[in-house]
């Protein structure tokens, strides 16, 4: 297993700059106010030969009061637990604070080594964090500038002397499926993944907007690795004014692109809203395979009637991906999460599915003698041929005599038949017409 390290340091001291700067993505919401990153995220670091989890946490406010503060403290906490090197950063550019002092005593508590970084050290002619440092008990600072890349060298070599220096064979990430949670805010997002991984990870609370930055954990469930993604509510795009929370849903769609199945999450107490229908769409022109998992099940009463409601909902919305595959979990309790897993897998594996051309262009001739496409200024149109260009999703090339003629209602009707007699149901299909002769022809 990797050495595990850990950025800490109070709000605003550039740790996610760090962050970024070390594993060379900028993966971490990094803004000019404090308090953007909540739930600590791991990556991946390599230094030379040997291979390190790097966290970024949360700043840890002592004397804070509020319940956001209270259990991104907790999280931080966790984090430091879990690390073997604490990377403990102050301001180079202030005096140290109540909050520095105090997480230096809780630092030499917990007994774990640790690094002492002085960021923001660029054009500073006195460097005051740099002078104060020496009270905290851990010698003098690397002097580093995240932001402009000064001392990073020396802080790696920091790290390489402090730790056991070993080899290490990281977990390839390209084993993982790759997941992505999407939703409204406060629909259980969070709460599901801490139900997957079998750890409270991800924090919770009641309060909506909890999670801003896109995580992703890796968990193992019946022997299939994955990798998932926690995300950020989405909100209504007129609702989104501050900087936090724009860059959140960068983040949020960001993590969409880079995963190969989604889930969309929602608040069974509130249903399927047209807030739901527009990030369904999101997920679509991803070309993601998608599940749509109602949480919050175990609190509804009349289970028959909402259900009806919902599937209405969600077929009035959406009806051009067809049945949809919807689960209904407690992502609290676990009930339901299994077969949302098995769901998951199945869409997956759909979306993959290659299908043989010959069987595609019987089915064609099928659904052309059926329905042909009508005539245009008097000359008919031949729908001559089709073939499979991919998967992930299902992309599709028709080949006629005229395809600028090709009618959009006619694509749609051709999308629909593939989907049914294919068993794409839910499936993303892409269908692009072209004009050319049939290559078999001969």
């Amino acid at each position: 297993m990797s050495e595990v390290l850990a950025i800490i340091g109070r709000p605003n001291v550039g740790k996610s700059t760090l962050f970024n700067r070390l594993i060379g993505k900028r993966l971490a919401l990094v803004a000019n106010e404090p308090g953007i990153t909540r739930d600590y995220r791991v990556e991946s670091l390599e230094i030379d030969d040997c291979s390190y989890d790097l966290i970024d946490t949360a700043g840890i406010e002592d004397l804070s009061s509020d319940n956001i503060s209270r259990i991104t403290k907790l999280s931080s906490i966790k984090a430091i637990d879990k690390a073997n090197i604490l990377l403990f950063v102050i301001d180079a550019r202030a005096n140290l604070t109540s909050d520095d002092l105090s997480l230096a005593s809780l630092i030499r508590k917990s007994g774990k080594k640790v690094i002492l970084i002085a960021n923001k050290c660029e054009g500073v002619a006195v460097k005051q964090g740099e002078i104060d440092s020496l009270s905290l008990g851990f010698g003098n600072p690397i002097l580093i500038s995240s932001e402009h890349n000064l001392g990073i060298g020396e802080l790696l070599q920091s790290v390489k002397e402090i730790s056991s220096n070993e080899s290490y064979d990281h977990d390839d990430e390209d084993n993982h499926k790759k997941i992505t949670i999407l939703g409204r805010p406060n629909s259980g997002k969070s709460t599901l993944i801490n139900q997957l991984i079998g750890e409270d990870r991800q924090i919770v609370g009641p309060e909506a907007g909890l999670t801003r930055d896109s995580v992703s954990i890796y968990f193992q469930w019946k022997s299939y690795k994955y990798q998932i993604w926690d995300t950020a509510g989405i909100r209504r795009k007129s609702k989104v004014i501050d900087h936090a929370e724009k860059l959140s849903v960068m983040s949020s769609l960001s993590a969409t692109e880079n995963s190969e199945v989604v889930i969309l999450m929602i608040d069974a107490l509130r249903g399927f809203e047209k807030q739901d229908a527009n990030i369904s769409n999101l997920i679509e022109n991803e070309g993601k395979p998608f599940i749509i998992v109602i949480n919050k099940w175990d609190m509804v009463s009349n289970k028959k009637m909402l259900k009806n409601q919902i599937e209405e909902q969600i077929e009035e919305f959406l009806p051009q991906l067809g049945r949809i595959k919807t689960s209904y979990i407690s992502a609290q309790t676990g009930k339901g999460v299994d077969k949302m897993m098995d769901s998951l897998k199945e869409i997956s594996l759909i979306s993959e599915k290659k299908l043989g051309t010959s069987d595609l262009n019987n089915f064609l001739d099928n659904v052309s003698a059926k329905h042909p496409h009508p005539n245009k200024n008097g000359r008919q149109v031949k729908i001559k041929y089709i073939t499979q260009i991919s998967s992930k999703p299902p992309s599709f090339v028709i080949f006629t005599n005229h395809p600028d003629f090709i009618k959009e209602s006619y694509k749609r009707y051709l999308i629909n038949e593939i989907r049914k007699e294919f068993g794409f149901e839910g499936i993303t299909i892409r269908l692009d017409i072209k004009g050319s002769k049939n290559p078999y022809s001969k």
